[in-house]
């Protein structure tokens, strides 16, 4: 719901709900009720006029260990979104 309000003209924190802790390397908070939290900062911009798209690089990568088979939630544009299914475990054929 959140990504359907925007944040510059309100604090969309407080209008759902939503706490927060320091993170380690950024300035952005990390968000307590998320399964993951990237930090990251931006490695490059060339492609941000023409298609509004930004390369990150990812600083840490935070989880929730106590949560187990999450079920994500995926944002496919234009107000679609699709939910994670079944989880399929294969034989590995890594060495």
């Amino acid at each position: 719901r959140s990504g359907n309000v925007s944040g510059r003209d309100r604090d969309k924190l407080t209008a759902f709900g939503l706490t927060t802790t320091p993170a380690a390397r950024v300035a952005a908070p990390l968000i307590d009720a998320c399964f993951a939290n990237l930090e990251c900062r931006v490695a490059d911009t060339r492609l941000t006029n023409r298609y509004d798209f930004f390369v990150l690089e990812v600083l840490i990568a935070w989880i929730d260990p106590t949560s187990k088979n999450p079920r994500t939630l995926h944002h496919q544009g234009h107000g679609h979104f699709m939910v994670a299914g079944d989880t399929i475990h294969l034989r590995s054929r890594m060495k």
